[in-house]
C-alpha cells in the first residue's frame, strides 16, 4: 500500500486543515471523496484518497473498511483486503471513533460483505472472551487478597420442601383431598312445580262413552230410526 501523499490530495488536505476546529473534520471530507470514487468505479483513486486520510491519522474504521474494499475490487479477490478489515473491526471495538459502520456498508453485498461480517463477528467474540477472562482474573485476585466475595444466589443449596407439602414424606396423608360423600339426600322438587310431570288421576272419572265426538249417549225414549233418510 502506498502511504505517500499524491499532489492533488495534499492540496485538498492543506486547504481543509485551515478550516476552524469547530467545523467538520477534514478527514471526513477526504473519506467522503474516497467513497464517491469507489462507488463510481474508480477504486484506484478511492484507495489513494484513503491512504492519505489514514496516513494523516484517521481513526475512522470506515476508512479502513473501504481501503480493503478497494484492494479487493482491484485484485478481484474478496479476501485481498483482510488486513484492513481486521484492523477496522478492532477499531470498532476500541471505540476511539464511534461511527455507523452498518450504514456505511449497506450498499456492499456479495462474498466480500460476507467476509467482512465474518471478521467483525470474530472480533466481537474475541473481545468478549478477553473481557470475561479479565473478569475472572480480577475475581481470583480479590480472593487471594482476602476480599469478601458475596455468594451467588445460584450457589446456595436448595431449600428443603416442608413435609406438609411433600406427598412422599413418611406419614403423609395420601387420602388428603379426596372427595367426601354428601351426608343428606337432595329432596326432589314438588310434582306441581314440574312442568314435565304427569298430572294426578282424577278421583271420579267420567264414564266412557262410545261417541267419539263427546255425545252424552242415546236418549232413553228416543224414537226408533227409520229407513227414510229425509226424516219423513
Amino acid at each position: 500500500m502506498h502511504l505517500r501523499f499524491s499532489f492533488p490530495c495534499a492540496l485538498v488536505l492543506a486547504a481543509l486543515v485551515s478550516i476552524p476546529a469547530w467545523a467538520q473534520d477534514p478527514l471526513d471530507d477526504v473519506y467522503g471523496h474516497a467513497v464517491h470514487a469507489y462507488f463510481r468505479g474508480d477504486a484506484a483513486t478511492a484507495q489513494q484518497w484513503l491512504n492519505d486520510a489514514i496516513a494523516s491519522g484517521s481513526q475512522d474504521p470506515r476508512a479502513f473498511y473501504f481501503r480493503g474494499l478497494c484492494e479487493a475490487a482491484m485484485s478481484n479477490d474478496p479476501e485481498a483486503g483482510v488486513s484492513d478489515f481486521e484492523q477496522a473491526a478492532q477499531m470498532e471495538i476500541d471505540g476511539k471513533r464511534v461511527v455507523n459502520v452498518g450504514k456505511a456498508l449497506e450498499r456492499i453485498q456479495g462474498p466480500v460483505r460476507c467476509h467482512i461480517e465474518a471478521i467483525r463477528r470474530k472480533a466481537r467474540l474475541a473481545s468478549r472472551g478477553k473481557y470475561l477472562e479479565m473478569q475472572r482474573l480480577r475475581y481470583e485476585q480479590g480472593i487471594r487478597n482476602g476480599a469478601a466475595v458475596p455468594a451467588s444466589p445460584s450457589d446456595a443449596p436448595p431449600r428443603p420442601v416442608p413435609s406438609i407439602n411433600d406427598p412422599f414424606s413418611e406419614g403423609a396423608d395420601l387420602n388428603k383431598g379426596q372427595p367426601k360423600p354428601m351426608l343428606e339426600q337432595v329432596k326432589p322438587a314438588p310434582a306441581s312445580n314440574d312442568p314435565f310431570g304427569d298430572a294426578p288421576a282424577p278421583t271420579n272419572p267420567a264414564p266412557a262413552t262410545d261417541d267419539p265426538f263427546g255425545g252424552n249417549g242415546a236418549k232413553p225414549n228416543a224414537p226408533p230410526a227409520s229407513d227414510d233418510p229425509f226424516g219423513n
